[in-house]
């Protein structure tokens, strides 16, 4: 076969590689390729599984099991769930959003007392009441009692509950009852959620106990009205408003007005020789009220334009009378008061509510006589929803016996009307 070169045409040898007469390639050259380095393949491989690795760890952790949380703390606990933050605390009814982390007790040593620890569920952007929509993460709300273990008594803690007729703004109130030996216990709010978070809110309890100081008639002198209200300012000015003040009065007839600037506890004569009467009113002004005013066995005696008892603050008559007064007994600002065993006639109102508070001390309206007034008793307001019982009350010959122009809840099945 004769080859030709490409270039000249001259004839080549067969199997040549060049021409012998021009001396030009007869087969052109491949480049060779550039040799592509092991460790730079290493690393490609290593970026890659990195990647598949990442994407892996990255479903894995987003399909992972919940691992549940625990919140402690005193007075308050922020909460987050999906994208909004819930304020759980114990606070006062006046502010729900500022924590009550230390509550300050005082108490006789061999009395019995009640308050209520109120919980609260708020919206931690604009602190309005956030409890119906958590409500539906909660599995159970218990609370439990880590008690002082120097005091001489315990402080109970009741279940937990929403107390609609008491306090409708707290999610929960739980009645702590205690002495004043029950030290200082701490009160443990425990939330357990629905998907295994558990969140405890803690209040601090610090009962202190209070000392009695008992003033007897034949020890002071109280045979009159100026002798009672001077013994009653250096009372004031000598005792702690913390403390309990007992006055035992003679059975004597006080007449004018009786102003009060710290609680006491009136009791008026028991013992056969006559009762403590007061022809006029007891006003009680600003001052510091620690406790309740008590008024026991007391005849209170009106001249028809006046009022028997100005109540704003918590007072409670018990086996008294009130008889002539345009007002026998008036409850007013925040006020709670309660009547039991007390007769009211010839007035022109016996009892009338018309205070806006947001606690109550009793719903015992229990045995009390209500005769010949224009209104017996009149609800204007009425704190809380507390329901009033009237249990054992008799109502006759009143030109209206309850006038409820608020609605508050009454409870009158056990009362007398004739």
């Amino acid at each position: 076969m004769d080859y030709k070169c490409p270039h000249c045409g001259a004839s080549l040898p067969e199997g040549a590689s060049f021409c012998p007469h021009c001396t030009r390639t007869v087969h052109p050259r491949k480049e060779a390729g550039r040799p592509r380095p092991l460790r730079k393949k290493l690393l490609l491989g290593l970026l890659v599984l990195a990647v598949v690795l990442a994407v892996i760890g990255a479903v894995l952790w987003c399909n992972r099991p919940y691992e549940p949380q625990e919140y402690d703390g005193v007075g308050e606990v922020y909460y987050a769930y999906g994208d909004k933050t819930y304020q759980l605390l114990v606070a006062w009814p006046n502010d729900r959003c500022a924590p009550a982390p230390d509550i300050y007790q005082q108490g006789a040593p061999d009395e019995q007392y009640r308050w209520p620890s109120r919980w609260y569920v708020n919206d931690a952007v604009n602190g309005t009441d956030a409890w119906e929509e958590f409500e539906a993460l909660v599995e159970a709300v218990t609370v439990e009692v880590i008690q002082d273990e120097t005091a001489a008594d315990e402080l109970i803690a009741g279940q937990p509950s929403h107390r609609e007729d008491y306090s409708p703004d707290a999610a929960m109130v739980s009645s702590l009852d205690f002495t004043g030996y029950s030290g200082e216990p701490q009160v443990v709010w425990t939330v357990q959620m629905k998907n295994g978070d558990v969140i405890r809110v803690r209040q601090n309890i610090h009962i202190t106990p209070i000392l009695t100081h008992e003033y007897h008639w034949e020890d002071y002198p109280m045979d009159t009205l100026e002798e009672l209200q001077s013994l009653m300012k250096d009372i004031a000015a000598e005792v702690s408003p913390s403390d309990e003040v007992l006055l035992y009065l003679p059975p004597v007839t006080y007449e004018g007005e009786l102003t009060l600037t710290r609680s006491y506890e009136f009791h008026g004569c028991t013992d056969g020789s006559g009762r403590t009467t007061l022809k006029g009113s007891v006003l009680i002004g600003d001052g510091n009220y620690s406790w309740i005013n008590y008024f026991y066995d007391m005849d209170f005696v009106g001249d028809g334009t006046n009022t028997g008892i100005t109540a704003p603050v918590k007072a409670w008559a018990i086996g008294c009378t009130f008889t002539g007064y345009q007002t026998g007994l008036l409850t007013q600002g925040g006020a709670w008061v309660n009547v039991t065993e007390c007769t009211f006639t010839g007035n022109e109102v016996g009892l009338l509510y018309n205070s806006t508070g947001q606690s109550a001390s009793d719903d015992r309206f229990f045995d009390n006589i209500f005769t010949d007034n224009g209104t017996a008793v009149l609800l204007m307001n009425v704190p809380t929803d507390l329901t009033l019982y009237f249990d054992g009350s008799t109502f006759s010959g009143n030109g209206t016996d309850i006038d409820n122009q608020c609605g508050h809840p009454i409870d009158v099945s056990n009362a007398l009307f004739s």
